[in-house]
């Protein structure tokens, strides 16, 4: 993903934002060539409170639809019990058969747009986070000569998880040498989250 970001130079790349930087190294600072920085994308939205505030409203929400469609299923196995003592042709036997049908036929319509709701929230969660990531990221470009942010992952390769190793084998960054301002941008989102409390999003 194309993102504009803060650029710190080697040395000064772990102080605050407010640093100034070779006159001939910012943008459009006659000629210079600019900078090409990392930033770990998944961080940044784990650590960002307002992101994790949503989430969590949404799995709270995705709970209270499984209970509610949980005890719905239930009524309704229940109610269809009653049909082990009708006989097999009766119109009663018809009508609940019918009525049975009805009822399961909308609770999964129900589930349907429920689950389609939740992902809209979801999606919507992202989008609105990534927007102001990228807002962050382009003032700090501009403000400090930045030409291109890669995105790179930050974690550990687990040697004994065969995905985990193919994902990393696969990462776009292997090497960079104090160029990642991944703290810089989170600190610029706003309230950060615990690392514990954070949701995974590897």
């Amino acid at each position: 993903m194309n993102r504009k970001s803060l650029l710190l130079s080697c040395a000064l790349i772990a102080t605050c934002c407010g640093l100034s930087f070779a006159q001939g190294n910012a943008a459009g600072g006659g000629g210079g060539a600019g900078w090409v920085v990392v930033l770990d994308v998944a961080k940044v939205f784990k650590a960002n409170a307002e992101f994790d505030t949503k989430m969590k409203q949404i799995k709270s929400e995705a709970e209270q639809y499984q209970a509610s469609f949980k005890a719905e299923q239930e009524k309704l196995q229940l109610d269809a019990q009653q049909l082990q003592g009708m006989e097999a042709n009766s119109d009663q036997r018809f009508q609940l058969e019918g009525q049975l049908e009805q009822r399961s036929t909308a609770l999964k319509t129900k589930a349907r747009q429920a689950e389609t709701e939740l992902l809209t929230k979801e999606a919507q969660a992202y989008y609105e986070t990534y927007q102001r990531m990228q807002k962050v990221v382009g003032s700090m470009a501009e403000q400090h000569g930045i030409v291109m942010v890669l995105r790179f992952d930050s974690e550990e390769i687990d040697p004994n998880n065969r995905a985990d190793v193919i994902k990393g084998v696969n990462r776009a960054v292997v090497y960079h040498k104090q160029l990642d301002i991944t703290d810089e941008v989170i600190r610029a989102m706003g309230p950060a989250v615990s690392a514990a409390s954070a949701p995974n999003l590897k």
